[in-house]
Formats: C-alpha cells, structure tokens, sequence
C-alpha cells in the first residue's frame, strides 16, 4: 500500500505536464489494466510481508508478474507500452487508479466477509466508551 500511495502522489504531483502521447498500436483495455494492476499490487503486497530478501523479493515479484499477465493474455511488452502511456498522460492513469483503488477495497471487502473478519477500521459505538472516563476517550 506504501508503494500505491507513492505512485498516486506522484501521479498527482505531475499531473499537470502536458499530454501529448498517442496511445499504443496494442493499448491493453483499461478494464484488463486495473485487474492487472490490483493483481499485481497484490502480489507486491504478499511478497513483501513475506520475502525477506531483496534478491529473493525481486525474483519472486518477477515470476509472479510473468503469471499475471499470462493469466490475462497480455504480453509484456503490451503492458509496458500501456503502462508508459499512462504515465505519460497521467491525468488518465489518476482516472485508472481511481478504478484500481475501487477495485482493490471491493476484494479487500469480499475477503474479510468470506473469512468472516469484521470491517477494516469501524466506527467505535458511544456505548463502547461506558464506564471510561472522559480523559480516556
């Protein structure tokens, strides 16, 4: 998530160069770049709470990568170039991200509700503050 929030900062920070590009003769749909993209936020999630070695992380980020986009039908190189024009028209990769963002809390939502697990962050009830005293809340 501290990667995704960085990629976003920057995307606004330099959302206001101007957008010239053309996009790419193999331009990947953009519903197929956000699924893409959630998966690959994903997996860069898992890997780092659980690759403890650079070396390692990065190799393991690779293949699963290489897995993604088979499991999409992309090739590589169709998503680097999709990839490159977004960054290159970045009022359209804040729209994508926007999606992806979406996209990312609906499955966070749908698998804290199949493992049973309460929301993310819930609002705390007034009567959970009975009997505290008032410097306590």
């Amino acid at each position: 998530m501290k990667r995704l929030f960085c990629i976003l900062s920057l995307a606004l920070l330099l959302g206001c160069q101007k957008q010239t590009t053309q996009a790419p003769d193999n331009l990947v749909p953009q519903e197929t770049m956000v699924q893409i993209l959630a998966d690959v936020h994903i997996a860069e999630a898992l890997i780092e709470n659980r690759v403890i070695y650079p070396d390692t992380a990065l190799m393991t980020y690779n293949q699963q990568q290489q897995r993604i986009l088979a499991s999409h039908n992309v090739s590589e190189e169709d998503f680097r170039k999709t990839y490159n024009y977004y960054l290159e028209n970045l009022t359209l990769m804040d729209k994508l991200y926007e999606v992806v963002l979406d996209t990312l809390s609906v499955r966070e939502a749908k698998a804290r509700a199949a493992n049973g697990l309460p929301e993310e962050n819930p609002q705390p009830k007034r009567s959970d503050f009975k009997g505290q005293p008032e410097m306590a809340r």
